[in-house]
């Protein structure tokens, strides 16, 4: 079980790559800011390309548990049309360069979005580090579930405004509020046991953009009794 909740873990991580990529990269960003400015058709595209930033996060944590693929649920559709009105189902695919053959399809043949999405989704996750602090949970994969709210806050992650944090203030609006959330529950009951969040956006580089090289993962919390 502790093998899980790492694993959990280190998928939240890769996720949240997922989504600081499509906020940073050029390619990507440009993409999300047409719903404000650009022509009605770019504008439907960009509203599949958020959901398409959802699905892929989606999709990847049920790639990364095979064992666990028919009890991994999330709030997305995979099957969504492109701007050719084409419908496409997105899936994570055997390896790196088939996924994104099959992601420019989705992104009007953006062949270099597509790579730098693909690389993120196939990153090994056991390149990512993960401590889980002696936490053990007395359940085997076999009996849970997984639910997964890919990008919490969608409207403040498509936004991207960024605030002026003060410790010890809570504010709720702004990109440090998207969050990736990944729950897991009994099969049996669907009562939820433990649950993992990942804030992508949690503070600035030196650089000055809220964009870090890696989220902040807070604490897995098991409530099983």
């Amino acid at each position: 079980m502790a093998d899980l909740l790492r694993l959990l873990l280190r998928v939240a991580e890769k996720a949240a790559n997922v989504a600081r990529l499509c906020r940073q990269d050029a390619h990507l960003f440009q993409l999300l800011v047409q719903e404000k400015t650009g022509e009605d058709k770019n504008k439907k595209f960009v509203q599949d390309f958020k959901t398409l930033a959802d699905v892929v996060i989606q999709e990847m944590i049920r790639h990364d548990f095979p064992e666990m693929s028919d009890f991994i649920h999330g709030e997305e559709s995979n099957k969504f049309e492109n701007g050719l009105g084409e419908s496409v189902a997105v899936t994570v695919c055997s390896t790196e360069e088939e996924t994104a053959k099959l992601l420019a399809t989705v992104l009007d043949g953006d062949q270099a979005a597509a790579a730098l999405l693909a690389g993120a989704i196939h990153q090994d996750p056991a390149t990512i580090e993960a401590t889980i602090d002696g936490l053990t949970v007395p359940l085997k994969p076999s009996e849970l579930g997984i639910w997964i709210d890919p990008i919490d806050a969608t409207s403040q992650y498509i936004e991207g405004r960024e605030e002026a944090l003060e410790e010890g203030r809570l504010f709720p609006s702004g990109l440090h509020c998207a969050l990736v959330l990944i729950g897991v529950y009994l099969r049996s009951t669907g009562e939820p046991v433990m649950g993992v969040i990942n804030q992508p956006f949690h503070n600035k580089d030196p650089g000055g953009s809220r964009i870090p090289t890696r989220g902040k993962p807070h604490d897995s919390k098991s409530i099983l009794r």
